[in-house]
């Protein structure tokens, strides 16, 4: 029931951007969820051997589209601290 709630809020939430802000910043958003799961695959191909790896999942690339490059060093310090 509580993923029910966040799929809803963040549709909700997309929806507001989409009304209020230009479809340039969901364009960017896109762009950089594309370029952070390849680059997510790319590091959990690299630093699974040494037992860090995070998942692929639709939270996680939009954590990364939405906070870039910042959101990514932030996945991979979450993974470390909750090892």
């Amino acid at each position: 029931m509580d993923s029910i709630v966040w799929i809803l809020l963040g549709f909700g939430f997309l929806s507001y951007l989409m009304y209020t802000h230009q479809i340039k910043w969901l364009l960017g958003v896109a762009r950089d969820s594309a370029c952070g799961t390849v680059g997510l695959l790319l590091f959990n191909i690299v630093f699974s051997g040494f037992g860090l790896a995070v998942g692929v999942n639709a939270l996680t690339v939009l954590v990364v589209g939405v906070l870039g490059a910042p959101g990514f060093v932030l996945l991979y310090a979450t993974q470390m601290l909750v090892q």
